[in-house]
């Protein structure tokens, strides 16, 4: 990608905060609204919008029509190289956690353990599931339209097992799994269609409850047990 020095520092401003590299790694995995980004990254609506116009001037994102909603979305062939460049050039200026974020993990609150993330478990409890799911082969990286996963043979038949409407997670127009980068453990949890199948079948089996006005949740069965049963 070629930029005029104008448009290189454009670009560069727009990269130079932890809230927009975020959102771009969110949209890598799948387009989403404002109030989409807010939940899932933990941004005040107003300043995932006042970001949003940030990196649409630079030229990352562009906006699309969904419904009688605005979506944003990213060309992950322009986007990724530059993030990918970020990560290797030093990865701590990307993983950096905000303030907020910090607190919560010093604090180890609820929020911080388990909560949601849009429609998909997110925090300790999500994090160290996606990697028990990545650790059985029931998924596999890959990296095709932005970071994400590939349900194999095995993990469809285990999660099958658990109760998981696959044939919903497959019929979604959402992506099937995306790697969504945590908000407090700045490692991914599992997002998409799976992800939000996967917490709704947790839900039903008793293993998450949520709690009232918060978007902590609580664990009152270990998850280990329901990869094991």
């Amino acid at each position: 990608m070629t930029l005029t020095m104008p448009a290189a520092v454009r670009v560069a401003g727009a990269l130079a905060d932890p809230a927009r590299l975020a959102i771009l790694a969110a949209l890598l995995g799948e387009e989403a609204t404002v109030n989409e980004l807010a939940a899932r990254l933990d941004l005040a609506q107003p300043r995932v919008s006042s970001h949003l116009a940030r990196l649409r001037a630079a030229g990352l994102v562009e906006q699309a029509a969904l419904g009688r909603h605005r979506a944003y979305r990213v060309d992950a062939d322009r986007v990724k190289p530059l993030l990918d460049a970020l990560y290797a050039g030093g990865p701590a200026a990307v993983a950096r956690p905000s303030a907020q974020a910090g607190r919560e993990r010093r604090r180890d609150t609820p929020l911080r353990r388990a909560r949601t993330c849009y429609d998909h478990l997110a925090g300790v409890a999500g994090v160290a599931l996606l990697e028990a799911m990545r650790k059985r082969r029931w998924l596999v990286e890959r990296t095709e339209n932005g970071p994400g996963y590939a349900l194999t043979p095995a993990g469809a038949r285990a999660l099958a097992r658990r109760g998981v409407n696959l044939e919903a997670a497959h019929a979604s127009r959402r992506r099937l799994a995306t790697a969504c980068l945590d908000w407090t453990e700045r490692r991914p949890h599992l997002g998409g269609a799976l992800g939000a199948e996967i917490l709704t079948a947790l839900r039903t089996s008793g293993h998450v409850r949520r709690t009232p006005r918060t978007r902590a949740v609580t664990l009152p069965r270990p998850l280990p047990t329901w990869l094991e049963d």
